[in-house]
């Protein structure tokens, strides 16, 4: 938890994303000075960018060097300066899924459920969950600036808190999100998180009640259960039933999932942008997909060679 020092800005990724291909030591404790001329930041957010970076899904540490991953790799390639708001989604859903190391962020999206509250309405949660899973209760301190502080920087920072209704505290003190179903995220970087949360869940089905519930996808995207309905129909729909379908068959009210790479929905999601018809965008995607995977299979390959 000691690396969330600081929440992040918009600005550390898109510096990530640009220049992390050129020097895999960026974030090796011995090139920080590096870092911190080519990050524009001073040495404790150099450690904070490093955290929320992986925890974001942007970067893995992989033989004693960083790298972009399959995903940091796709935005890289289609939009390094990380413009359009469909990424940010996605990167949310990473922030916020289960097991996220950026727990009080995870926290704050799954558990947390108040529309209006102040800041000790928060703490008092917060505190809570801590409490429960550690022996030491956490201290004013720790939460004051390894919590409270980097959440707070992070929705201010970033288009996540009130572009998108997460967070945003106002001249009264309060905070506030807007209600659920009040913003919609695009169906491929819906699709995205779906598969990846079924992934993880080793599911090919779930019935709508259990995505809405805390760490679903639904709850993570602030959904109700009609604009949850609308997406996974569209979803459906736009991929002809090669992603996933709803069903409400005999009041069942679930959805069947296929057996999709989720970063291919990313792909296609900018090839969607591009103006590429939705099942056509997804071919593309499958096969951007594997020749990242391919090409990561071969540099690894290269690399231990030259180290025997």
């Amino acid at each position: 938890m000691a690396e969330y020092k600081f929440g992040f800005e918009e600005v550390w990724f898109r510096l990530i994303i640009k220049n992390l291909p050129d020097h895999p030591d960026l974030f090796i404790p011995s090139s920080v000075e590096k870092a911190q001329r080519i990050l524009r930041m001073g040495k404790l957010k150099v450690g904070a960018a490093r955290a929320w970076g992986e925890a974001a899904g942007l970067i893995t540490k992989k033989k004693g060097q960083f790298l972009l991953t399959t995903l940091g790799q796709l935005i890289a390639h289609h939009d390094p300066d990380m413009d359009d708001d469909g990424i940010w989604w996605a990167l949310h859903y990473n922030l916020a899924r289960q097991g996220s190391p950026a727990w009080f962020y995870a926290f704050y999206c799954n558990e947390f459920s108040e529309v209006v509250f102040d800041r000790s309405s928060l703490e008092k949660e917060l505190r809570s969950a801590w409490d429960r899973e550690h022996e030491n209760q956490m201290t004013d301190s720790v939460f004051d600036k390894l919590v409270f502080s980097p959440l707070k920087q992070v929705f201010e920072g970033t288009r996540i808190g009130k572009d998108f209704g997460l967070f945003d505290l106002r001249a009264d003190g309060l905070i506030y999100q807007e209600p659920s179903g009040s913003k919609q995220v695009p169906a491929a970087i819906f699709g995205y998180a779906l598969l990846d949360w079924a992934k993880k869940e080793k599911r090919q089905s779930v019935y709508l009640e259990k995505l809405l519930r805390p760490w679903g996808v639904g709850r993570i995207f602030r959904l109700d259960r009609g604009s949850l309905d609308r997406i996974l129909v569209e979803l459906g729909e736009a991929y002809s039933k090669k992603v996933g379908w709803i069903s409400h068959t005999a009041g069942l009210n679930s959805v069947s999932l296929m057996d999709v790479r989720p970063l291919a929905l990313i792909s296609a999601h900018y090839h969607q942008l591009d103006g590429i018809e939705p099942q056509a965008a997804l071919q593309k995607g499958l096969s951007e997909i594997r020749e990242l995977e391919k090409s990561a299979k071969q540099m690894s390959l290269f690399q231990g060679g030259m180290r025997e």
